[in-house]
């Protein structure tokens, strides 16, 4: 990043993110560094050092510029040096009166893995070691580091990554820790070498910054990693930094796709109005599901309450759950995720249809919930991608006329164009439904939905011809934002068919 500081005040000026090639090399006859970028480069040799211990040497040059390189082999966070990769940071410094400008590169460098070496099945986690430094207008700028874990699916060629930071300003010497302050990172590995590379999300002090991230393998056989990221946001926030990290067989890795669940995944079912569940998935078979409000039953699901289902795309389970109040006989319907659904084979999102029945005047009625669920991608981890994505998949739902007791089977397409230069989507839900008294099929049409993402996560409405009709939810699945699951609600118009009729459910759509 390119940074200027009031050395006065000593706040930050304002700031940019200049994501580019360095090279760095390293001559053993005369144990000098080599480093260049944006057309610079400079040589630091031994009689350049200004200190060297526990696995850090520091080489400054205060002639001119006054750059500084800082080579670290051994983590700031642990006392076990890596063996085939390092990192770097070179700072170059010019004052002006009372200005100060810096140029700060955060770099890894080692021995690769040859793309033969990289391992192609199976799942690893690594203990990372992350360190940056963050500017924001106004304030004093401060140093980042921490220690995190990586974890990475080598068949699925997918990875995620997490570090909890403590921010140290460099000018006091204060240090602030906790309250979400972390690294995220996530996205896909190379399928030709030993690279990787996806988004990245930084949370500090000053809020959040995003951006991109690359790096790679190291070692023989993959034993270590490294990379570095950058991010930013529209308040002149700028952050930079990098991570090693070693294999460590005590780091259970995450998981990361639902078609190679490789340990128990507590999963929120995302409804609409904010509401949410839990799906808390022990074992293939052993699950138990909590219901977002406390007037709807659910429990402990197990193979034996399995049942055929009327739809082999879905796996389908019903129970009965009793309080002192009422026994709600209870059907789970569960998206299939991976190659075994015929209709839309996704890796990292499903859905799942809650059935039920409650009291009400003197009887009963029947309640439908559509929920999302999986692996999400963290909201704002996305805010620093560029370029489009084009989605397309399928809808479920129920409609219903109060206060008429026919109710519709709805089934649909979806389709969906995310802009995520400008964070904003749109998109449209075509539907039909199936009356339950038998009176036939109602061809709904198509719906419009658009809305924005953010920081916090996505918004927005669903309309028929420019009058909005109802809410649209989308979250997003996948290390990279791949698949999307949206709860939503509309209500049929005037003039539209169904008229009256209001429709609740979830679209599922993959990016294409």
């Amino acid at each position: 990043m390119k940074v200027s500081f009031d050395t006065v005040t000593n706040t930050g000026i304002n700031g940019e993110i200049r994501p580019n090639s360095l090279t760095i090399s390293y001559n053993a006859d005369t144990k000098t560094y080599s480093v260049s970028a944006d057309g610079r480069s400079q040589n630091f040799t031994p009689a350049d050092i200004k200190s060297n211990a526990d696995g850090e040497t520091i080489y400054e040059k205060p002639d001119g510029a006054h750059e500084h390189l800082t080579i670290v082999t051994t983590p700031y966070s642990s006392s076990t040096s890596n063996k085939y990769v390092g990192l770097a940071y070179w700072q170059r410094n010019v004052l002006t009166d009372t200005r100060q400008d810096m140029d700060f590169y955060v770099l890894t460098y080692g021995l690769p893995t040859a793309a033969a070496g990289v391992p192609r099945t199976g799942t690893a986690g690594f203990r990372t070691d992350t360190f940056g430094a963050v500017s924001f207008p106004g304030e004093e700028p401060r140093s980042f580091n921490g220690q995190g874990e990586f974890s990475v699916d080598f068949a699925a060629g997918v990875f995620s990554t997490h570090s909890y930071l403590t921010e140290t300003t460099l000018v006091t010497g204060g240090s602030e820790s906790g309250g979400g302050m972390e690294f995220i990172g996530a996205g896909h590995l190379s399928s030709s070498d030993g690279s990787f590379s996806g988004n990245a999300l930084y949370r500090g002090r000053f809020g959040g910054a995003a951006g991109t991230l690359s790096g790679r393998f190291y070692g023989p056989a993959g034993e270590e990693l490294g990379g570095a990221f950058s991010g930013s946001n529209t308040a002149g926030m700028t952050v930079v930094g990098g991570f090693t990290g070693q294999r460590d067989a005590n780091v259970i890795p995450e998981n990361l796709t639902l078609t190679n669940l490789t340990k128990s995944q507590l999963f929120y079912t995302r409804f609409q109005h904010n509401l949410v569940g839990q799906l808390n998935r022990q074992n293939s078979e052993t699950f138990s599901y909590s219901t977002p409000t406390s007037d709807l039953y659910g429990g402990h699901f197990t193979i034996n309450d399995k049942v055929a289902s009327s739809d082999p795309n879905f796996v389908t389970y019903r129970k009965s759950f009793s309080s002192s109040y009422d026994t709600q006989d209870v059907e789970l319907r569960l998206y299939k995720p991976g190659p075994d659904n015929s209709e839309l084979a996704l890796t990292y999102a499903s859905f799942v249809h809650y059935s039920t029945s409650v009291p009400f005047a003197g009887g009963r009625t029947a309640i439908e919930q559509y929920a999302a669920y999986g692996l999400e991608t963290p909201p704002g981890l996305l805010a620093g991608k560029t370029g489009t994505g084009s989605y397309s998949g399928v809808l479920y739902a129920t409609g219903q006329q109060y206060p008429s007791t026919t109710s519709y089977a709805v089934k649909g397409t979806s389709q969906f164009t995310v802009d995520f230069g400008a964070q904003s989507y749109t998109g449209v839900l075509g539907m039909a439904g199936t009356a339950s008294d038998g009176s036939g099929t109602v061809e709904f049409g198509n719906y419009d939905v658009a809305g924005t993402l953010g920081m916090v996560g996505a918004s927005g409405t669903v309309s028929r011809n420019g009058t909005p009709t109802g809410e649209f939810t989308p979250f997003f699945y996948g290390p990279d934002g791949e698949e999307i699951v949206a709860p939503f609600s509309t209500t049929a118009p005037i003039g539209a068919p169904g008229a009256g009729i209001t429709i609740a459910g979830v679209a599922a759509a993959k990016r294409e």
